[in-house]
């Protein structure tokens, strides 16, 4: 069984459109982070991609931009539930000595409108006469959510207002107006209690990662990170048991694996990049990560904890508030951990962050939970 590492890493950066096509923006990032990594077409053994049928605009749709990620004539596999599965499933290959060097390539270009896409993806929903989209999930889980617990809507505006603040200081994200509590508040309402800028906008751009097994990162001169441990869980489809969704039994069991398999608990992480698609989420996860006990995630915001200089900064990318791509949003936030292993990101280096990604950009009725465990220096 082999460890795996991070060898290297690029982004495009991502803004609220593109001009650039698919295989452009593919090419462009996948040759760069190859050459991040120090590796060649030749070397690498395996691409994934991870990428949704309706974000792309076309059924099979990787199958276009197979050249343009360097995966002519190489084994490649398609991923539906984000970047975060698709990076467990690249280190999966390659602790199973089927490559010594993989990809995890994603791109966002197609204009879409998520919401309609949202509703039309959950089957269960789209045969009810229920026209419930993504946005409207986040507002039926959110206002339960305040319902049950002392958390308020001003507590959801202060979890928004640290994010801008770090995405303003973040060169890859999409909105770096570095919005405040107030302006969170006022901004136009959307859905229950969420106003637009508690919601992510609809991002553009692509992000790869270089996997490789130890014997290869021993070979190159430096790498930013190792893979120390990794977790998944998908729940049932539900929309009904509000005290289940609001304890997220998925993200619970899938933390637990990463950190047995890390030999972890979570006092020893750093730093944080979470897949938290409205503040309601973050705060719902301080809890389930093991960060704070229940109901006292609104106190690690109100302290400063996980803010950008705190003692536990959560999302110093920004998070998916100010940068959410579909498909590229899970393996863009693991190089946003990457980044502060290495200290390029945040205001200040950390040495073992968590990735918590899911696949709810879809919505959050069904859900896949992965996480990864990301620790400085070669593994």
């Amino acid at each position: 069984m082999t460890d795996v590492a991070i060898a290297g890493y690029a982004t495009s950066g991502f803004a609220g459109e593109t001009d650039e096509s698919g295989n452009e923006l593919v090419l462009e990032t996948n040759m760069a982070a190859l050459d991040d990594a120090g590796v060649t077409h030749e070397d690498l053994d395996s691409v994934i991609f991870t990428g949704q049928d309706p974000y792309d605009g076309a059924a099979i749709s990787d199958g276009q931009k197979v050249a343009t990620a360097a995966a002519y004539d190489k084994p490649i596999m398609r991923v539906q539930n984000g970047g975060g599965m698709a990076i467990h499933q690249g280190r999966a290959k390659i602790r199973a000595g089927k490559a010594d060097v993989v990809t995890v390539v994603a791109a966002d270009f197609v204009t879409a409108d998520p919401t309609t896409l949202s509703w039309t993806s959950h089957e269960a929903l789209y045969h009810r006469p229920f026209g419930m989209n993504n946005r409207q999930s986040y507002g039926f889980v959110t206002q339960n959510y305040l319902d049950e617990t002392d958390a308020t809507r001003e507590d959801l505006a202060a979890v928004a207002a640290k994010n801008y603040e770090a995405a303003a200081e973040n060169p890859d994200a999409h909105r770096r107006e570095g919005y405040s509590t107030a302006e969170v508040l006022e901004s136009d309402p959307v859905v229950g209690p969420l106003t637009e800028l508690m919601l992510g906008p609809m991002s553009y751009g692509a992000a790869v990662v270089v996997l490789v097994s130890g014997a290869v990162a021993d070979e190159l001169d430096d790498v930013p990170g190792s893979i120390t441990g990794t977790g998944m869980a998908t729940g049932k489809y539900e929309y009904r048991e509000m005290e289940n969704r609001l304890r997220q039994p998925t993200l619970r069991d899938a933390a637990a694996t990463a950190y047995d398999e890390a030999g972890i608990d979570a006092a020893d992480i750093d730093a944080a990049e979470m897949a938290t698609y409205a503040p309601s989420f973050e705060l719902l996860s301080y809890e389930a990560l093991g960060f704070c006990d229940e109901s006292e995630g609104p106190s690690l915001v109100a302290d400063g904890t996980t803010a950008i200089d705190g003692s536990l900064p959560v999302n110093a990318s920004g998070g998916p508030l100010a940068t959410s791509p579909p498909n590229s949003g899970g393996v863009y936030r693991a190089i946003a951990a990457c980044q502060q292993l290495q200290g390029d990101l945040g205001r200040q280096s950390a040495d073992r962050v968590l990735l918590a990604d899911n696949d709810m950009h879809l919505g959050e009725p069904a859900r896949t939970d992965a996480l990864v465990v990301f620790e400085g220096g070669s593994a």
